[in-house]
């Protein structure tokens, strides 16, 4: 008898919900706080960015840091611009569709689409009440997550992880219909409404034997994406690499970079490299959740990453930099979980 996804998800703490898988780890969090002397002493790790990057992130201030060598051609759309605007500024930016619209102001892939044409652009639109990061579509075959970390005083530097992401698809066997072979997908339970919507037309068809559908282009966790340990994949010259890219930016001292790549030899020789995302102190070492990785591992990987954050943060107060003050972060954290951002 198969186990309802429901129930099977409780077993594998890829699918825990944030709040609990993280719970076993606040008392440390507590813990490095007071011997901190300050609960927000995070955000000084990453003075350039608001709230250290917890959250409330400006992506497209954080973007505009970054080489533009490294970078997709995009731009903000300001709340209220329409459809006809939004294209002109792409012509402007000499960029055209498929593109990628996501919140200036968000996380965990909330919001972001790949929109094809301009009646997808006005229906998106449609639900959205907040400024829009737009961005060319970059359709190279792997996107990685690059956690890299330097220290402000020591200059000591490294890549503590590396998330390989396989993106949420469907094989035909020539016997079963897209709907079945959807339905199949662990990955996609949660998104059942959304591909049934997205894919009409296909649904009830039978997928002819060795077709391949990529069901979700975004690879976020939450859009089915399956994390992968990459770790391997560090060396001095990744570290090289990414000690380039991150030596312009000024007040950035940890977090992961969200990229995609041509190949692995270009990601080594820092060629065709497209960073579409930078994170802060809200960065998760995202390989842990790759489905073979034991629980005690990936506990063992966030208290490093979180001692990481303590000790960058406390060189940057040894320079004079200060973390903001606790009431002003749990007010902009108040604001950004309960500010409504979506249309009716």
């Amino acid at each position: 008898m198969k186990v309802p996804f429901f129930l099977s998800k409780w077993f594998h703490f890829e699918f825990w919900p944030f709040w609990i898988f993280y719970f076993p780890v606040y008392g440390y969090g507590i813990y490095l706080a007071i011997k901190a002397r300050s609960f927000a002493y995070f955000t000084a790790a990453n003075p350039s960015m608001k709230f250290g990057g917890a959250f409330g992130m400006d992506k497209i201030k954080m973007i505009d840091f970054i080489n533009k060598e490294y970078t997709p051609k995009g731009f903000l759309s300001i709340n209220g611009e329409n459809g006809e605007a939004i294209y002109l500024k792409m012509i402007q930016h000499k960029f055209d569709f498929p593109i990628v619209c996501k919140p200036n102001v968000g996380e965990r892939g909330i919001g972001v689409e790949k929109i094809d044409c301009q009646q997808d652009l006005n229906l998106f639109l449609q639900t959205k009440n907040e400024d829009i990061l737009v961005q060319e579509f970059i359709d190279y075959p792997i996107e990685l997550g690059v956690f890299y970390h330097r220290f402000p005083i020591s200059s000591e530097d490294g890549i503590s992880s590396v998330v390989k992401k396989e993106f949420l698809k469907i094989t035909g066997n020539g016997k079963s219909r897209f709907s079945e072979l959807v339905h199949e997908n662990v990955r996609a339970k949660n998104r059942i409404t959304y591909l049934r919507k997205k894919y009409k037309s296909k649904w009830n068809q039978i997928i002819p034997s060795g077709i391949t559908y990529k069901l979700e282009p975004i690879g976020n966790h939450n859009r089915g994406t399956k994390f992968l340990d990459g770790n391997y994949l560090i060396n001095k010259r990744l570290v090289k690499v990414f000690r380039k890219i991150a030596q312009p930016l000024d007040g950035y001292y940890y977090g992961r970079f969200d990229l995609k790549v041509n190949s692995i030899e270009d990601l080594y020789n820092g060629n065709k490299i497209k960073i579409i995302e930078l994170n802060g102190v809200n960065s998760e070492p995202a390989h842990i959740y790759d489905p073979d990785y034991s629980i005690f591992k990936a506990y063992k990987e966030v208290v490093k990453h979180m001692k990481l954050v303590f000790d960058i943060s406390q060189e940057n107060r040894k320079l004079g930099i200060k973390p903001d003050p606790f009431r002003k972060v749990l007010s902009g954290l108040f604001t950004h979980l309960f500010t409504s951002k979506t249309k009716a």
